[in-house]
């Protein structure tokens, strides 16, 4: 398992080349509120839950 830095440097990718620089549409397709998704972008602790789901749709997604 990835460590939170590593997976925040995913969810800030995910964000901005994915989802249009959107919390919002970020926080629905990982089924949380937009203000967690916030404080996981701001430093906050993302969950073992939330950084599966976040690598998931990284793999999926994300272009290498």
């Amino acid at each position: 398992m990835s460590n939170s830095s590593d997976t925040r440097e995913v969810l800030a990718r995910l964000k901005t080349e994915v989802f249009e620089s959107s919390n919002r549409h970020l926080a629905l397709a990982l089924g949380r509120p937009v203000e967690e998704v916030d404080l996981w972008l701001e430093g906050g602790e993302i969950d073992e839950d939330a950084q599966e789901k976040i690598n998931g749709i990284a793999q999926e997604r994300l272009a290498e």
